[in-house]
């Protein structure tokens, strides 16, 4: 049986104030983090100074104590999120272990919207909450006050930075009592503890035990017991000064988490990465790999062996290099998802001049590299394989917006295991789109099957630039979302000076002024990029996760599983093309928006096309790191639904219809 450690006073001490209480042992008060509120930006706080002594408690308080209760009375241009939970420390009192702050806490309320009316407006708040020391008192403090009152703290917007918000991929498994949680090694770890969200799971004031494996650490935290009705385990993990969310599924017996794991991840990852060459994100980069297969029909085997090869290369490398990429990110302590180099304006500006580009060398048929410099057939040779392999990379890059059947489920358990397992899942992944060209280069007999080269190849080639140029457009698109009208408009200066280079280059053939015009038009265009860059830097990172129901936001499915809400989250990003052909095949279909209506379906969409560490949580939590996501509950259902990554109208009716 649980100790208690309250000796309740039967008349709770009530305080009640304009904008600050004292309830005899605490004076609470209203913060904000900026003088005037901002939608999605702005934080209102609870603030506590307790007196010497005293504490209060985390939303799990361990062996004993409570969490704190809010109700708001707000006016109808205010909306504000759940509260934010601070890191808390441990509070000992043996034997018990309770979780909780003293001193000073702020418990932050971000502001989901605000609308300026030009008056002031009421806010009332009612705070229940226990205050402990020798002994436990349950305090009130009802606090009415109005917006323009409540005082500025600039401790609020530090409070709410420091708040956990990256979550630790782990994998945890259940050991006859003991949970036990495996995370990648990160640096030298020395101080590790768990605090569990979950009430009556976890035994608090036993010794939590890190054990070192040669690529990872394993957490021992012991149970009140093995009978569990969890199947997931919600918390914080604090390692040495850093602190992390951990959101996990439970594997309830050890000795099946491993099994078959790996070789499912491997299976799964070639297939994704086989199917993925078969994606509209990659269609444009390997159309012109084909083209050029097709060019080389009788030459000699070597030569499109070699070519074969350096284009696998390529692939496998990229791979490899986005897998080395993610662990040093990890181990920093920066967690990051597939499709996440989409997310920088830099490089989406880049990739946008980098197509247009190629769309106007296959118009207008000139070689950059031979208008530069005369070369002999060697050189020649090797820059035809060094073209091979940097369109390998090229493919792997814009093959990043789109995530395969079978990917998903790879790419996510990859990044919760130690590098020694990510590193082969990506390499499966590299195998799986490089197959048909490693098969290729097996046989190279097989490209005879192709039709001979003539005059409709130039035609062909022609037409592939159109597919290049509608990538720069979308590509252009994506960036004019992620940025502002000013990088807009560096953007298409970049595009117009790559239009003059490339007409310089079929008007002119003086080696030298080609030279000296490659190198300020490069130089021009670098200037832009960097004035593009810093207006990204400089830009706030934004989310645009509104919908017809509201914006989303982290914990808005516990919220809608609270009320009994039926929801389907749509989880997209701009630059994600699986993403936006499965919006207008199916999302967007009029039998579907029908039956969300007449079904009560909330639709809510959650946008990734910029940085949002929420949503990269939430994808975490379903074991994803990429999108598309599309998660469906519905009352009745023990949990979420997640549907299949490719949409046809029919099969999300059938989908939502037989859940």
């Amino acid at each position: 049986m649980k100790y208690k450690l309250l000796l309740l006073i039967l008349i709770p001490m009530i305080g009640i104030g304009s904008n600050e209480v004292d309830t005899g042992h605490a004076k609470v008060s209203l913060v904000k983090s900026t003088e005037n509120l901002i939608t999605s930006e702005s934080f209102i706080g609870i603030k506590f100074d307790l007196n010497s002594g005293w504490h209060t408690y985390w939303k799990n308080p361990g062996d004993s104590g409570g969490p704190l209760e809010v109700k708001w009375d707000l006016p109808s241009n205010l909306e504000l999120g759940l509260i934010n939970w601070p890191a808390p420390h441990l509070i000992p009192y043996p034997p018990l272990m309770t979780y909780g702050y003293d001193d000073e806490v702020i418990f932050p309320f971000k502001v989901l919207n605000y609308e300026n009316t030009g008056s002031d407006s009421s806010i009332e708040v009612s705070i229940d909450f226990l205050i402990c020391a020798d002994v436990c008192i349950p305090e009130k403090a009802i606090i009415k006050t109005s917006l323009n009152a409540i005082e500025f703290d600039n401790n609020l917007a530090k409070i709410q930075s420091d708040i956990p918000s990256i979550t630790l991929p782990v994998e945890a498994t259940l050991n006859k009592k003991t949970l036990e949680i495996r995370f990648s090694k990160t640096s030298n770890v020395t101080n590790v503890y768990f605090f569990s969200e979950i009430q009556d799971f976890v035994d608090h004031a036993a010794t939590q035990n890190l054990i070192e494996y040669e690529n990872s650490y394993l957490l021992s935290v012991e149970l009140l017991d093995d009978q569990l009705d969890n199947t997931n385990i919600k918390g914080l993990i604090e390692i040495d000064n850093s602190v992390y969310l951990i959101d996990s599924d439970l594997i309830l017996n050890a000795e099946e988490s491993n099994e078959f794991g790996l070789l499912e991840a491997l299976f799964f990852a070639f297939i994704g990465g086989l199917i993925l060459n078969l994606m509209p994100c990659v269609f444009p980069v390997i159309s012109l790999k084909v083209l050029s297969f097709v060019s080389m029909s009788g030459e000699s085997e070597t030569k499109i062996r070699l070519h074969s090869i350096s284009f696998s290369l390529g692939v496998l490398i990229s791979f490899l290099a986005i897998a080395i990429l993610l662990i040093a990110l990890k181990e920093s302590g920066n967690y990051l998802g597939w499709g996440f180099q989409l997310q920088s304006p830099l490089i989406v500006s880049s990739l946008a001049i980098v197509m247009f580009i190629i769309g106007l060398v296959l118009l207008t048929d000139i070689n950059i590299g031979s208008s530069l410099t005369r070369s002999d057939l060697s050189n020649k040779s090797y820059s035809e394989y060094l073209n091979s392999f940097l369109t390998g990379v090229l493919a792997v890059i814009v093959a990043s917006p789109c995530t395969a059947p079978f990917m998903g489920a790879a790419i996510g358990y990859a990044l919760v295991q130690p590098s020694g397992t990510t590193l082969p899942v990506f390499a499966s992944l590299g195998f799986g789109f490089a197959a048909p060209y490693m098969l290729l280069s097996a046989n190279p007999k097989l490209i005879s099957l192709m039709p001979r080269p003539g005059k409709w190849m130039e035609t062909l080639k022609e037409f592939f630039a159109f597919p290049m140029f509608a990538t720069a457009l979308w590509l252009i698109w994506v960036f004019s979302i992620q940025s502002n009208i000013d990088g807009l408009i560096s953007l298409l200066v970049c595009l117009l000076l790559a239009g003059l280079l490339i007409w310089v280059f079929k008007s002119f053939k003086n080696s030298i002024f080609l030279i000296l015009v490659t190198i300020v038009i490069s130089g021009s265009i670098f200037t832009q990029l960097v004035s593009i860059n810093n207006i990204s830097n400089s830009s706030p990172e934004v989310s645009t996760n509104t919908n017809k129901t509201g914006q989303w936001y982290l914990g808005i499915e516990d919220e809608m599983q609270a009320k009994k809400q039926a929801y389907l989250i749509n989880f997209t990003a701009a630059w994600c093309i699986t993403c936006q052909a499965n919006d207008k095949i199916a999302l967007s279909r009029p039998l579907v928006k029908e039956y969300i209506i007449e079904n009560n379906i909330n639709y809510i969409v959650a946008d990734w096309t910029n940085k949002d560490g929420d949503i990269l949580k939430s994808l975490n939590f379903y074991n994803r790191s990429g999108v598309p996501l599309y998660v469906y509950w519905k009352p009745g259902m023990l949990k979420p639904d997640i549907l299949p990554a490719i949409l046809t109208e029919s099969l999300l009716l059938e989908k939502l219809d037989n859940s």
